[in-house]
């Protein structure tokens, strides 16, 4: 999808409390799992969850 439309959806839960960060992976398609370099998208994933895991 276009950045855009992630940052549209994620605006919509700044006054939630469900835990929202967006982060941008230039040039990469929406299919990024089956890409070259995917590990790099997957990394930052599981670097963001155990890094936020504690404050919930």
């Amino acid at each position: 999808m276009p950045s855009s439309v992630g940052r549209a959806n994620a605006k919509k839960y700044r006054r939630s409390d469900a835990l929202t960060e967006t982060y941008e992976f230039p040039d990469r398609s929406h299919f990024t799992g089956v890409e070259p370099g995917w590990e790099q998208v997957a990394d930052y994933a599981l670097d963001w969850a155990t890094s936020h895991a504690s404050t919930r």
